[in-house]
Order: C-alpha cells, then structure tokens, then sequence
C-alpha cells in the first residue's frame, strides 16, 4: 500500500478540526433552547448519561474487550490535566451561551488561537514578538466589537466566554504535548466523564450557589443556577442528541489537534465563527450586525497572526 500523499497529510488534520467544528456550531445552536426547560448541570448529566452509555456500547460492539481497554490512559495524569482544561472550557462557554447568544459565546471562546501563541511562549519560553502583541491588541479590539461594549452595558457574564478561550487554549497546548499517545477517541470519552462530574458538581452545588447569588441574580445565571427540573421529552431528546454530536465532534478535533502542529492547526479552529452564525440564521432566522460580523474578523484576523508569527519562530 501507498503512503498517503502530502497533500492528503497535510489536509487532514485541518479536515478535522473544521469537520469537529461544524458540528459543535450545529449543536451549540440548540442550547440556548433548552435553557428554559433545564439548568446547565442537568443538560450535562443528561447528555454525559446518553453518550457514555452509546459509546461504551459502540466501542464493545466494534472491538470487544481490547477495544474497551483502549479507552484507559496511557498517561493519567496528563490528560486528566487536559480533561480538566476542556472541562473548564466547555462549562464556561455553555453558562455564557444561552444569556449572550452565539455569536458572542463564540467570540470569547475562538479567542482561543491568540492565547495558544501567548500561553506558549509564557509556559514554554517561546518568543513572544510584536506580531503577536498585535495580534492580541486586534484580538482585543474584535472582542469588544462582538460584545458591543461602549454601545451596551457590559454584562460580566460575557467575559466568562473570553475566561473560556483561555482555558480552551490551555486544552490545545497539552493534549499536543502531552496526550500524543492517548486514542482519540478515550480522550473524548474522558471528556464526557469530565462534563458529568462537573454537571453533578453544579447541581450539588446549586443551592449555595443560588444563595450566594441572591434573589436579584437576574437571567443571565439563570441556566447556571437553576435546579433540576421534570424531564420532558423534547427538551431531553435535545440534550441526547447535542451530546451525541459533541462526542463526535470531541473525536474529530482531539485526532485533529493530536496530528498536528497546535499553532497551525488552532487557525482552523475560527471556521466555527463562520458555521455559528450560519447556523444560526439557517435554524432560527437570527443576524449578526455590521460591528458584529467586523468584530468576528478582528478576531479571526488577530489568530492568524498570532499563528503565523508561531509558525516563523
């Protein structure tokens, strides 16, 4: 047999970071509308419970045992680090999403590739020069764009998604240097079993969070805070599927981010900037404004740079 082409190789890496990206945007589109029929905890033990049980089951049924021991770390500790990095991530982003809508949620979390050249050079001794500097100013400058500072009230709840960024960053930097050996698929399954115990942890944790945040917290915690509620069928059918698409998606993008150079491929990583939006006007008729879609720009703008000077060092 042949070995693959370049071309091939070089593509498939990118391949599946914007395949794992197209489906998240799909997915991530139907938060907000569960927001009101369940609380953040409850979506993630729901949607953790439906997907660990069909990948388990998938995994036996395509492999058998060995298959199953597959899913052990090789190296436990490193990517209970990354887990705990995507976690962190991923709650972050999903309390934020339903109070600021996508577009928003989505360019505090994509400001991810300018904090992967920045964190590399602060933890690994990189260089950090002037292109990143200004890749991060321009980065800046969209964020503010996108979350319409100046034009609105600043709602503390949208710098939980940018606080999200910076630990989906973190995620991408380890899982390269410290998670190559782990199959891609147990780094998505440890994911989930990450999403459930912090979606245990919220509901547990939820009357003293409600107490804390007293009767005026108002609905932008509204999803963070709220208990668990009856199920019913639509809105928990909703959360099986969203998780069975992120286990898909976590698929994709953990092999993606495993075959290829962190600060190359974390450029692809912006293609969900583009399939949110659309997504989100094919599924519920909603635009973005002109200082909107600029800001989104900046921000894709602002990585490339910040990935292209990594890439020259």
């Amino acid at each position: 047999m042949s070995d693959p082409s370049p071309l091939r190789t070089s593509l498939y890496a990118p391949g599946c970071v914007v395949a794992g990206m197209a489906m998240v945007a799909i997915s991530d589109n139907f938060v907000p509308r569960l927001a009101d029929a369940m609380g953040l905890g409850q979506f993630q033990v729901l949607r953790t419970a439906a997907t660990l049980t069909l990948m388990l089951a998938v995994v036996a049924a395509l492999g058998g045992a060995a298959r199953v021991r597959r899913l052990v770390p090789v190296r436990p500790g490193g990517l209970a680090m990354r887990t705990f990095f995507n976690v962190a991530a991923l709650m972050m982003y999903f309390a934020a999403l339903p109070a600021v809508g996508i577009a928003a949620a989505a360019a505090g979390m994509f400001t991810s590739p300018v904090w992967v050249a920045l964190l590399s050079g602060l933890m690994f001794r990189e260089p950090v020069g002037p292109r990143r500097i200004l890749g991060a100013l321009i980065g800046f400058a969209g964020v503010v764009l996108v979350l319409k500072v100046g034009q609105e009230p600043l709602r503390p709840i949208a710098l939980v998604a940018v606080a999200a960024g910076i630990f989906y960053a973190l995620n991408v930097i380890w899982t390269r240097r410290y998670c190559q050996q782990e199959w891609a698929v147990g780094i998505a399954f440890w994911n989930f079993v990450g999403y459930g115990v912090a979606g245990m942890a919220v509901l547990l944790a939820g009357p003293f969070l409600r107490e804390a945040a007293g009767p005026d917290a108002g609905d932008d915690l509204a999803f963070l805070l709220r208990s668990w509620q009856p199920l019913e069928l639509w809105p928990t059918l909703t959360a099986v599927g969203v998780g069975i698409a992120a286990i898909t998606a976590s698929s994709f993008l953990a092999e993606g981010y495993k075959s290829g150079d962190p600060t190359r491929v974390a450029l692809f990583d912006f293609s969900f900037l583009l399939w949110a939006p659309l997504f989100a006007w094919m599924l519920w008729g909603e635009t973005l404004g002109v200082l909107q879609v600029l800001g989104m720009v900046l921000i894709a703008a602002a990585g490339a740079l910040a990935i292209w000077s990594g890439a020259r060092k």
